[in-house]
């Protein structure tokens, strides 16, 4: 486990959804789609609104992948809630508002990501982006894939979905100040979300215990495959844990398939 010294927050606005690597974003589930109802019950699709059970014929459900015209989608933090990042010496960054801005930008991804914190303070420090009123912290522009996280050995509909989130090119995700000092966010962050069902709004959480955050890895992967890491004034970059619950909402409803 690595030692930190410092503590950054990954801004992160939340989605529903999970990650995999760009280069095998192909066919593969899990996608995003909608589970749309039959004008006539008949043909091959699925027998339920989920579009989880494939059938041959009589089908009443069919899959379309994507996200349509309407991919846009918010997120607003759940009320009486906070946004930390902690570290393995249990210093962190709270921040008691958070919204943000994206979109759906294909079946495998999410892009144009925007989260603003708001109230950010460490150790009684106010933390705050550039050219952004006291303690509000924007992030930049964040993008990601997704994947499976845990693959069930009965079927894929008992899949474990996780979506990953990173800064432009994978480059930062943040850049902010507390006490004037600057500090950098880069890395990646997972975290799981909720599979084969049509919603308009899911709520979604990122996870992290003492400066790990949970789950570090996609299905198949290694350990600290997507780890949050931060720095304090130029200093050595060291892990971190993010921690939210967020409400998301959609343009529309959709589904984030572990089959399709």
């Amino acid at each position: 486990m690595k030692r930190i010294r410092i503590v950054g927050l990954c801004l992160v606005a939340v989605f529903a959804m999970s990650a995999v690597v760009a280069s095998t974003a192909s066919a593969e589930p899990p996608e995003f789609g909608k589970c749309n109802k039959k004008a006539v019950a008949g043909g091959a699709g699925f027998s339920d609104a989920g579009c989880t059970k494939a059938v041959a014929s009589a089908a009443k459900y069919e899959w379309v992948p994507g996200p349509g015209a309407k991919n846009h989608l918010t997120s607003k933090m759940k009320e009486l809630t906070s946004a930390t990042l902690e570290t393995v010496k249990l210093e962190k960054i709270t921040c008691k508002g958070e919204t943000s801005t994206g979109e759906i930008a294909s079946a495998k991804e999410v892009a144009g990501v925007v989260a603003t914190f708001s109230e950010c303070t460490s150790s009684g420090f106010k933390c705050t982006s550039a050219g952004q009123a006291e303690g509000v912290i924007v992030t930049n522009a964040l993008s990601g894939v997704i994947g499976d996280e845990v693959e069930s050995a009965e079927s894929e509909a008992k899949d474990k979905v996780a979506e990953e989130l990173h800064g432009p090119g994978g480059g930062n995700l943040a850049e902010f100040s507390c006490a004037g000092i600057p500090i950098v966010v880069k890395g990646s962050v997972l975290h799981n979300v909720a599979a084969n069902k049509m919603l308009i709004t899911t709520t979604e959480k990122f996870t992290a215990s003492k400066g790990e955050q949970k789950p570090e890895k996609f299905a198949g992967g290694t350990a600290d495959e997507h780890i949050l890491e931060s720095n304090k004034g130029g200093g050595e970059f060291l892990e971190a844990g993010q921690t939210i619950t967020a409400i998301v909402t959609f343009e529309e409803k959709l589904e984030t398939s572990s089959v399709n």
